[in-house]
């Protein structure tokens, strides 16, 4: 049977004469067939021309089922076009057609109630269509009883929907989601949510808005100090290059630390490319070489080598500025970076031990010098203490004992049941990991000894106890000022305070151990450039800084910090030259004379470095000069005398008209951060922002990082 009904199909398609009487053969000999043909028809349809055809979809034809004269049309139409359908009722079944006008009418009605039967829906083939919108609704694009796009409302709800992708770091992407649109109609239905593309380009008008900001703040401020780092995404896929800059702007009163940009690195890194970096910061935010006070960078080799390829660069523009402007346009452009065959080769980026300054006299004016980052260095301080097989052979077995419970979830359960806590793995690019390990199993040994007797696993020894203890009182003040100098900014004044309560913290009697000695040697090494002003490397900076903050002056007063405070004393002379060209030489400093000498107990202000209060004696000598030296023995005389409680940032703006020449000085040094953490918080944003699917993002991840980095600046 299923035979025949293929053999009268194939003869349907062949013979155009009886073709028509086949079909209908077909369809009335195998009703179950054509039902089941019929069963493809696809989507149900709501037309009403579709109550006079019937489409078959195994012939892709639609059969006319008008019946006029006691006789159906049963005429096949190509397809199931309705425009054809609609032309054949209108040719051949006028009163068919009539009908399905008055259907398609009342359908209309039915819809849209108070709407009036428009008269020329009647006829023609368009009398189904919807009433045109106005020439205003086709530009507004909007659904009936949303906002306008540029009305006020949609505004505000835009201007915030924008700034919580900036502050929370989620893709664009959700913009387009069904749901979230869903969610956003839900609080408020006349809004109609952005989609991606409109987003980001309203994150790129906020860039330029925040960086024109950026730009007349750094153009108001005296001094800056510049904070570089580099960073390469988890896939090393991408390289950056991220320069920060530190200053106080004297009309608003306040610090800021902003990052003004986040370069794309090509390989290989090197000091050259890091130098055109830096140097392309400075030339697009307008900074000249007398406005940067410090660099502060890591060890590495290779940003050791662009400071240093950025300081000759400005030595030779002083000296052949004119020959400089006579260059050809485009010339030169990479060989003024490029140093001779002598210079050691960076291509490789290195860890380096010393502290590598290259600074003029501190007496002398020095424009662009590079400071290392305090809290990194000083963490390579601890790492040497750690290579000391007394250290190294406990700190290896905690980590082992460390490993062994953290891998095992049955241990992690127990210790969070038994304490609420977790040992914690060290990581060595994290500053204080080692010791915030060891800190943590002190603190929980006694739950620790009782899971690890449970689970059958071995613990420590009690001797390893004692020394891991003794570690943690080592280590300890170490970890403390790490912590307080990697904030954003004002940490310069504390660097001096700091590395001196370490040395006398080195140097207590009960800590007179192997260990400690070679702390203190690695201490003074790493330092000396600080601490020692017969350095070929000394830098007077933070010694003027701690000079100039009231609240940690007194340590330079000291007998045993003599030197310190004349080098603290010539460098702020000197950079108050700056200022005021007139100010007193250096010749009346050296030949001033001290007209009273008195010594005394440290006041309490100074109990924040315990070691370092119980070993000093003050001098309270002082001069009467005039101009900015009269100014500055007055101002020691008044940290003498009291004890503040307030900010030295305070301090200084409040005392402005008391002190006119120094002020200036000392609000850009107590303002100036001592490392480069704000640099490692932004790439941990960068991190954030590139993880996932967004692994690949370049520009869009400079200017995300731009704006939440900047947010403070986008304020009113």
């Amino acid at each position: 049977m299923k035979c025949i009904f293929q053999v009268m199909f194939l003869l349907c398609l062949i013979m155009p004469a009886g073709g028509k009487y086949l079909r209908r053969v077909v369809c009335v000999a195998a009703p179950s067939t054509r039902s089941i043909m019929s069963t493809k028809v696809g989507r149900k349809r709501q037309s009403p021309i579709w109550d006079y055809f019937e489409y078959d979809s195994v012939l892709d034809k639609s059969n006319c089922l008008v019946m006029e004269r006691d006789k159906i049309c049963g005429t096949f139409l190509k397809g199931k076009n309705p425009t054809n359908l609609k032309v054949h009722l209108k040719n051949l079944h006028k009163k068919a057609n009539l009908a399905y006008l008055e259907k398609v009418r009342e359908n209309a009605q039915a819809s849209c109630p108070e709407t009036e039967a428009n008269p020329r829906q009647g006829s023609g083939m368009h009398a189904e269509t919807t009433p045109q919108k106005t020439l205003m609704q086709c530009f507004q694009r909007r659904p009936d009883g949303c906002w306008l796009v540029n009305s006020q409302e949609h505004h505000k709800r835009e201007e915030a929907l924008v700034n919580m992708f900036i502050e929370t770091g989620i893709s664009t992407q959700l913009s387009e989601s069904i749901a979230f649109k869903n969610f956003s109609n839900s609080l408020e239905p006349k809004f109609r949510t952005p989609g991606a593309a409109r987003v980001n380009c309203l994150i790129g008008a906020k860039v330029d808005i925040a960086k024109q900001k950026l730009k007349e703040l750094i153009k108001e401020a005296r001094k800056l100090t510049l904070c570089v780092d580099g960073w390469s995404k988890r896939g090393l896929t991408a390289s950056f290059m991220g320069v920060s800059a530190c200053f106080y702007h004297p009309p608003g009163g306040q610090v800021h630390h902003a990052l003004p940009n986040l370069h794309r690195l090509e390989h290989p890194h090197t000091g050259e490319a890091i130098a055109r970096c830096i140097d392309q910061t400075l030339e697009e935010w307008a900074v000249g070489k007398e406005k940067v006070l410090l660099v502060v960078t890591d060890n590495g080799a290779n940003i050791v080598k662009a400071v240093r390829l950025l300081q000759n660069r400005r030595r030779t523009d002083d000296t052949n500025g004119s020959q400089d402007e006579q260059r050809a346009a485009g010339e030169g452009q990479h060989e003024m970076w490029m140093e001779s065959e002598s210079e050691e080769s960076d291509t490789e980026c290195e860890e380096r031990g010393d502290f590598d300054l290259e600074l003029q006299e501190y007496g002398e004016s020095s424009k662009f010098h590079r400071m290392p980052c305090l809290a990194h260095t000083l963490q390579l301080t601890i790492k040497d203490a750690m290579k000391h097989p007394t250290a190294d052979s406990v700190i290896t077995k905690a980590r082992k004992l460390v490993h062994a419970v953290r891998k095992s979830s049955v241990a992690n359960e127990e210790m969070i049941k038994r304490c609420g806590k977790t040992l914690i793995r060290d990581c060595t690019t994290r500053w204080n990991s080692t010791f915030d390990m060891l800190r943590r199993l002190l603190e929980t040994r006694a739950e620790l000894n009782q899971l690890l007797e449970q689970l059958k696993m071995d613990t420590l020894l009690t001797s390893d106890w004692a020394k891991l203890e003794n570690l943690v009182k080592l280590f300890e003040p170490f970890a403390i000022h790490t912590d307080q100098l990697q904030s954003d900014s004002q940490s310069l004044s504390q660097v001096v305070p700091c590395l001196l309560n370490l040395e006398a913290h080195l140097l207590t009697s009960p800590f007179r151990n192997p260990l400690a000695q070679v702390l203190l040697k690695s201490l003074r090494e790493r330092f000396a450039g600080i601490l020692n002003p017969d350095s070929t490397q000394f830098d007077a900076t933070p010694a003027g800084a701690c000079l100039l903050d009231p609240n940690v002056s007194l340590i330079l007063q000291s007998l045993d910090t003599a030197s310190l405070m004349k080098a603290a004393k010539s460098f702020v002379q000197n950079l108050a030259a700056q200022y005021n060209p007139r100010t007193t030489s250096q010749d009346d400093v050296n030949t001033a004379e001290p007209t009273e000498t008195v010594t005394g107990v440290p006041p309490s202000v100074l109990q924040k470095y315990r070691f370092l209060a119980s070993r000093i004696e003050l001098n309270l000598s002082y001069v009467n000069q005039d101009g900015l030296f009269t100014e500055m023995e007055k101002y020691i005389t008044e940290v003498k005398q009291g004890v503040f409680n307030e900010t030295p940032l305070h301090f200084w703006k409040a005392r402005q008209a008391v002190y006119p020449k120094l002020a200036p000085v000392a609000l850009d040094l107590v303002s100036a951060p001592a490392s480069q953490a704000f640099v490692e918080r932004i790439f941990s944003v960068c991190g954030l922002l590139s993880s996932g699917l967004r692994n690949r993002t370049t520009t869009s991840l400079e200017q995300r990082v731009f704006l939440k980095s900047n947010k403070k600046l986008l304020l009113d």
